[in-house]
This record gives C-alpha cells, sequence and structure tokens, in this order.
C-alpha cells in the first residue's frame, strides 16, 4: 500500500490513491497515501453525535476568518452518482450515491475530518420493491501528520481497516468502472452454520488506530481495530459485528516511480461467542494475507491483489480467496476505457457430515468514460456477473453519470 504523503501545498486530502483521473498522465502521478474512510458508531447516544457534529461545526466556523489568509484551513467536496443497468436478472431502478467529505486541519500537524455517504441502493431482483435510503458516516476521525525523509501519519477513530487494495475505489469519481467491488460487498454462501456469514474481504469501517510510515521507497502501517476485515462494520449499517480485538499489518515497496508492490495480513477473531449458534469459549479466528501490485507508465494505470483468508472451523480451516485486476487507458484528454475481473471462491460447506463445493463469484466490466468537464463524466459499461452457486451468467449493460466537485 502506498505511502503516507501528509498534505502538501496547503491542501487536505480524504481520499489520495485509486484509479487515474481520466485526464492525468499516470506514469507522473505522484504516489498517494493509502487513506481510508472512517465511520461513527451507530451505538452512540444521539445526544454525543449531535455534540461531535457540533465540535466540528465549531471548528469550521472559527476556520472561516482564516480562509483570507490561507485557505488549507477548510477542506469541502462532494461527489453525487447516478447509475442505471438493464439486461438480464437486473432491476431497472436507477441506484444514487452522495459522498461529501470536510475537514479542518487545527493545527500545522492536526485536523478532523467527517465523511457522510448516502446511497438510494437498487433492489436486489428485477421485481423487488424500492428500498430506503442508507444513511451511514463513512469518516469521522482525528488526525497527526507529519512529513520528513520519514513521512508520519496517525489516524484514530472509525477507520478502515488497511487491508483491501479495493477500498480506495469506494468514492464514484475514483472507480475506474461503474460497479463496485462486489466481491467486497456479497457475503459467501454459509460454510460454518454455527457463524455469521463471511467475506474473503470485506468494505468495513472498524474503530482504531493506525499508524503509517513512509519513505520514497517503501511504506509501513500498523493498525488495532474492533472487528474482522471479512464482515462489514459500517455505521448507520442495520446489523454490524461485536467488537473484539483485530491486529492488521502491511507494507509495501516501490523500486521506481509508478510500480509498487505491497503486502497485507489480519489476525483476530471473526466470530465472537455470542454470535454463534453453538457458543465456543474463545469463539472463532481467522487470519488474513494479502498481496498487491500497481504499475503506472504513459497514459495507463493496472492494479490487482489476491486475498487469502483462513477460517477456524470446529473441523479443519475453511479458506476463502479474492482477487482482481483493473486497468485504465487515458485516451484522449476526455476519452478513457477501463475494465475490471474479479474473483472470490467461497470454502465449501462442512457441517460435520458432508462436504460440499467450492462456489464461485466471477465478475467482468469494461468501461468507456467520456468527461464532459472537469466536474462530470459519463461512463457506459458492459457487465458480467456469475453469482455464488448459479450456473449461468448475468450480461447487463449499464451507464452512469459523476459529478464531483471541490467546493473549497
Amino acid at each position: 500500500m502506498s505511502s503516507c504523503n501528509p498534505c502538501r501545498g496547503g491542501q487536505l486530502f480524504f481520499i489520495s490513491r485509486g484509479a487515474p483521473p481520466p485526464l492525468a498522465d499516470a506514469s507522473r502521478a505522484r504516489r498517494a497515501s493509502r487513506l481510508r474512510p472512517l465511520a461513527w458508531p451507530q451505538a452512540l447516544p444521539t445526544g454525543f453525535f449531535i455534540a461531535a457534529l457540533a465540535v466540528f461545526a465549531f471548528f469550521v466556523l472559527d476556520a472561516a476568518p482564516a480562509r483570507a489568509q490561507s485557505v488549507s484551513r477548510v477542506s469541502f467536496d462532494s461527489a453525487i452518482a447516478v447509475d442505471e443497468f438493464g439486461g438480464e436478472n437486473v432491476n431497472n431502478r436507477p441506484q444514487i450515491i452522495i459522498d461529501i467529505a470536510a475537514a479542518v486541519r487545527v493545527s500545522n500537524n492536526w485536523q478532523i475530518y467527517v465523511r457522510p455517504w448516502f446511497r438510494l441502493p437498487r433492489p436486489a431482483t428485477p421485481t423487488a420493491p424500492a428500498v430506503p435510503w442508507d444513511k451511514q458516516l463513512y469518516q469521522a476521525g482525528l488526525r497527526y501528520e507529519r512529513s520528513g525523509p520519514i513521512s508520519t501519519r496517525v489516524d484514530v477513530g472509525y477507520i478502515v481497516s488497511p487491508v483491501g487494495l479495493g477500498m480506495l475505489d469506494t468514492r464514484p469519481n475514483l472507480n475506474p468502472t461503474i460497479a463496485p467491488h462486489l466481491g467486497y460487498l456479497v457475503p459467501m454462501p454459509v460454510f460454518d452454520p454455527t457463524v455469521p456469514l463471511q467475506r474473503p474481504v470485506a468494505n468495513t469501517y472498524p474503530l482504531g488506530t493506525v499508524l503509517m510510515l513512509s519513505s520514497d521507497h517503501w511504506d509501513a502501517r500498523a493498525a488495532i481495530v474492533n472487528s474482522a476485515p471479512t464482515r462489514p462494520y459500517v455505521i448507520g449499517a442495520r446489523v454490524k459485528p461485536r467488537q473484539t480485538p483485530v491486529v492488521e499489518l502491511g507494507g509495501g515497496i516501490t523500486p521506481t516511480i509508478g510500480l509498487r508492490f505491497g503486502a497485507s495480513m489480519a489476525h483476530g477473531k471473526y466470530a465472537t461467542q455470542k454470535e454463534m449458534t453453538r457458543p465456543i469459549a474463545d469463539g472463532r479466528m481467522m487470519t488474513l494475507v494479502s498481496a498487491e501490485g500497481e504499475y503506472a507508465f504513459r497514459y495507463t494505470k493496472i492494479n490487482g491483489e489476491i486475498v487469502r483468508t483462513s477460517f477456524e472451523t470446529l473441523a479443519q480451516a475453511a479458506v476463502a480467496y479474492e482477487y482482481f485486476v483493473q486497468g485504465i487507458q487515458t485516451l484522449t484528454p476526455r476519452w478513457f476505457v477501463a475494465a475490471r475481473n474479479e474473483r472470490s471462491f467461497a470454502p465449501p460447506l462442512a457441517n460435520g457430515i458432508v462436504v460440499g463445493s467450492r462456489t464461485s463469484l466471477s465478475l467482468f466490466e469494461t468501461t468507456a468514460g467520456y468527461r464532459v468537464t472537469p466536474d462530470i463524466t459519463l461512463r457506459t459499461s458492459y457487465f458480467a456477473r456469475k453469482p455464488y452457486n448459479a450456473r449461468t451468467w448475468d450480461n447487463q449493460v449499464g451507464v452512469s453519470v459523476v459529478w464531483a466537485r471541490r467546493w473549497w
């Protein structure tokens, strides 16, 4: 995972790595840090939540007079996306995503930030009725950063566990395609009837702290979080896992500009005693290891990862895999093309008597994009998917419009 470059040039950055903008020469893009979304706890009392927002508003108002002297004190940007898919086994209702980020620099090295996220989901099946809005808070935390020969960054709050390269594509304007990484979102079929559903790696935002160090040619990070990276911990979600400590480590090397190799690991409980239908004293443990790579040259960027997750069960360990590879090519200042191949492999069901067969989720998308203005991007995609336990592929065509703007 990339080095953590503290804010330079009097600007604040929220998510500074992902697909390069279609107008950019990827080979010239400076390596950016693996900043992760954060979230507020839904278990907190409403009064605490309101008080926290009031504190943030105080800093915003207090910083407003300073804008005449330095525009870097406050930062605010937004991304709004609308997409619709048609074809086999898909609901034709549009999906809407509103992603907002705001930060206040309280001193040279400290900042606080929040990132509310709203989504009107597409119903899961073609005949399903409309569903209500999701209302979540992806970022809310305190950050310390210091530049130097070895740059340092510390985040405390509700952070994303630093594993999963696909997490950097969650913002619509950073995603090279239209569809998200469904391998992070779709739960695997049951492989152990006594534990909650799992993913090989999940779109998750746990409570914790992460330390990141980096130089021009290497980066390293260590984190302690409150849930496993195989289950989504998202504040505002209807269901979230019980808290349990999990250790996450990672790092990478950058032998030359544009090329990076990295690895991550996580170890801890993926199911606590109270979450199991047949409780055991210590719950169930998991170990995740992953490798990732990125290569940017001329007007092209290619990146991908492979993840192996071992889940402790009553019998032998259940092993799941996930991988993706994706690329984006800038053709002209306005046109670009992108593609992604993604697959997740679920462990077979083992109930102590019969062992089932391994199933997989397969996804492929190819996208063409057009930058109408610096703020507005149109995309169209061919999307094929083969869900877990399915025998045939679903073929679909999608369109999207993304409006992303930095207000100040």
